[in-house]
């Protein structure tokens, strides 16, 4: 006589749409707090699991205290145990038609030794963004194996923490929200990639499926003052949490950051400007050179950008004077200070070989704080009177290129250290943030200009009323019941 095992789970329609959305390479569900995400997510692996037999899935968590929490815990109350046992030494869901469902964490680049052999059929991230890129990608190479099943990765999250800026340009930016776009995949230099051997584009299958709170009657029915204490947050958390805002979050460090006042189309920049370059050390890391100009009013300018990995000195250098044109000249280079370690094999710096070649370098104040400071100031919003209409606008002291594209992803990427908030916490994008600091903390503070670009409401009105009256004034601011 056959038992029937009934799944005590019925799932929102938001939920519905992410457990039959399969035919997909990456899923990415969630955005704001109160979607069902967890609940998506076991829910969704235990209905694989015992669909496919002999299946191996894995759920990741960043830390053991929070997959404690709310995967391993919740699934021992939730999955029928006519089902499987849980294995609580190996941390994994043995079921009885030999599927298997792992309960891991993933908070190191050493991590990626515990999964070298590893085969899975599907691979699931919680809270997504709260993992590095790199980490992401090297399980997309665990994607694999023998049987027929199909394969795919499931994440959920909700937007900020330290991967916000990698799940935001995988996931939401590729186009419409709930449809599946076919993405052409590059490499770490943005060159696309084909298969070697039959020379076709590589393709990936991408789709994010939004859900907020109110996408969850159940949880409101239960809980009606939930969506009330999510509205109580302040404004950056709210955006995120209850609005699933992916443009602000909290914990973003550089919050004042803003495309519509810090990104500017390019022009040619007159040549009375000073110009200057700001470089960050690096071979695995990418190495960074950044082309600033500084305008007669006190407003830099980013205006070119250069990130590459896996340069040797010889090549760093040769690449900055390929982008640097003849007609430019340079009031200074200001580096890393590691440009100046002496190799062991070898009795010369990096900083002399750049010399060598025409390009001497000054060494960076690498106070972080102070220089993070300094950079924020820099970016720091003010009223500003337009001096020839009088009128009142936001100004910021630098500007950053369109063309510059990696500057604008880093700079409002960058999160606070949960253990020294003034800092910024690393980060796989901070290298371009780093060599910014170190040319902001080059120049001296310009206290006159920011008082002249004061954001006091009387003395704008001052200075609008001494604008009308003088023409000429120039002011520089996710069995039975499975669905």
């Amino acid at each position: 006589m056959t038992q029937t095992v009934v799944i005590p789970y019925k799932p929102q329609p938001r939920q519905q749409v992410y457990h039959q959305t399969n035919d997909i390479d990456e899923l990415l569900y969630g955005g704001a707090a109160g979607g069902g995400k967890s609940e998506a997510t076991i829910w969704d692996a235990l209905k694989y699991a015992m669909q496919y037999k002999g299946s191996r899935q894995i759920i990741f968590r960043r830390t053991f205290p929070d997959l404690q929490r709310s995967i391993i815990a919740r699934t021992i109350v939730a999955f029928p145990k006519e089902l499987g046992k849980y294995n609580q030494s190996k941390h994994e869901w043995v079921f009885v038609n030999g599927s298997v469902i792992e309960l891991a964490y993933f908070d190191s680049d050493m991590h990626k030794a515990n999964y070298a052999g590893a085969e899975y059929d599907v691979i699931r991230w919680e809270e997504v963004t709260h993992f590095e890129e790199g980490w992401y990608t090297f399980m997309l190479s665990r994607l694999r194996g023998s049987t027929p099943y199909p394969r795919y990765i499931k994440s959920t999250t909700n937007p900020g923490s330290v991967g916000h800026a990698w799940v935001k340009k995988r996931f939401i930016d590729i186009g419409e929200w709930e449809k599946v776009h076919h993405i052409h995949e590059t490499n770490d230099e943005g060159e696309l990639l084909y298969h070697p051997d039959t020379g076709e584009p590589i393709i990936s299958r991408r789709i994010f499926i939004p859900a907020k709170v109110q996408d969850n009657p159940a949880l409101l029915e239960a809980d009606p003052n939930y969506i009330v204490r999510l509205m109580q947050l302040s404004e950056q958390e709210r955006k995120q949490l209850l609005d699933g805002d992916w443009d602000t979050f909290a914990g973003q460090y550089f919050s004042e950051f803003s495309r519509s006042l810090h990104v500017v189309e390019p022009f040619d920049i007159p040549k009375t400007w000073k110009r200057f370059r700001a470089l960050d050390e690096g071979y695995t890391d990418p190495f960074i050179c950044l082309w600033i100009a500084l305008a007669p009013d006190g407003t830099a300018y980013l205006y070119r950008e250069l990130a590459k990995t896996k340069l040797l000195t010889s090549e760093q250098v040769g690449l900055v004077r390929l982008n640097s044109p003849v007609t430019e000249e340079y009031e200074y280079n200001v580096a890393d200070t590691s440009f100046w370690n002496q190799s062991k094999t070898e009795k010369i710096t990096p900083a002399e070989i750049f010399a060598q070649k025409g390009v001497s370098l000054i060494q960076a104040k690498k106070e972080r704080v102070n220089g993070w400071k300094r950079l924020r100031e820099w970016l720091h919003p003010y009223d500003a009177i337009d001096h020839v209409t009088g009128n009142v606008y936001k100004a910021t002291k630098l500007k950053i290129f369109s063309t510059c594209i990696k500057a604008i992803e880093a700079i409002p990427s960058m999160v606070h250290d949960d253990k020294k908030v003034e800092d910024v916490a690393a980060h796989p994008l901070d290298h371009i943030p780093d060599a910014l600091r170190y040319w902001c903390m080059s120049r001296a503070t310009d206290t006159k200009a920011t008082e002249a670009w004061s954001a006091d409401p009387d003395q704008l009105s001052d200075r609008r009323r001494d604008f009308e009256s003088d023409d000429d004034e120039d002011e520089p601011f996710k069995v039975q019941g499975f669905w």
